[in-house]
């Protein structure tokens, strides 16, 4: 699988700008796990974390308990409550993806200013080719609409990707759209035409705040893909956090101009 590291925003537009327009969709994460939703992960010794019963049960859970807090009349589907679901952290069988890779990275280094300085992780950022997936798994290129009446779990057994209305602001915010996984599917990472759909971008931790304060001086804002009140407190930090880097870079700076 084509991977490469990069080490700041530029060498990351860079790497944008000269991959295939194919590979339309991304995902970040900050760390290299696999991409598998999180009604299908696994447990550091290999075992499920939920059954099937569970994914049925969660959504039956959800629906019932959210109708004073959701405008019902906004969800066209099952399909869509479960989009409503995903997004409000019960475990399903979507996986977020953007059409916008600047989301994405700000997504893998999100978090950059609370590793630490020995840190050896890798943050990832993956592309992937919506249309040669959904050739493979669906026999068709263009994206399924979950906003419609389909039954996606029977036709087959591999990820393929999926859209949906964007009646969510979440969504809306994030330009955000799902590989949706069948019950027993492998990582997206390791299916068979994995080498041919996906490209994987690494970012050492030691890198990333670098690449965040850039991105912060470029003005991305966490209340852009969060847009909610807790943004605001996130964004309060990240500019404190974004000064102290400053400082920080010209204390060095002077050090190597008078050391």
């Amino acid at each position: 699988m084509d991977t490469i590291e990069i080490h700041s925003l530029s060498e990351y537009i860079d790497f944008v700008e000269r991959i295939s327009p194919q590979y339309s969709l991304s995902r970040g994460q900050e760390q290299d796990k696999d991409l598998l939703p999180s009604i299908l992960r696994k447990d550091d010794n290999g075992m499920a974390l939920y059954t099937k019963a569970n994914s049925k049960s969660f959504i039956d859970d959800f629906k019932s308990n959210s109708t004073m807090y959701i405008d019902n009349t906004m969800i066209k589907n099952q399909n869509e409550l479960l989009v409503y679901a995903q997004h409000f952290g019960v475990p399903t069988c979507l996986l977020d993806f953007t059409y916008s890779h600047l989301i994405s990275l700000m997504f893998a280094v999100e978090n950059a200013f609370t590793y630490d300085a020995d840190d050896e992780e890798k943050s990832v950022v993956w592309f992937l080719d919506p249309r040669e997936l959904n050739l493979k798994s669906i026999k068709r290129t263009e994206l399924l609409d979950l906003s419609e009446e389909i039954s996606v779990d029977d036709r087959t057994e591999l990820p393929f990707a999926v859209t949906v209305r964007r009646n969510n602001k979440r969504i809306a915010a994030q330009n955000g759209l799902f590989v949706f996984f069948p019950q027993n599917a492998e990582p997206l990472n390791k299916i068979s035409i994995a080498e041919r759909v996906l490209k994987k971008v690494e970012i050492s931790h030691k890198n990333c705040r670098k690449i965040l304060k850039s991105l912060y001086t470029m003005g991305m804002r966490f209340d852009d893909i969060y847009p909610e009140l807790a943004s605001i407190s996130k964004d309060i930090i990240l500019k404190n956090n974004v000064m102290e880097y400053y400082k920080m870079e010209d204390e060095n700076d002077w050090r190597r101009i008078h050391c």
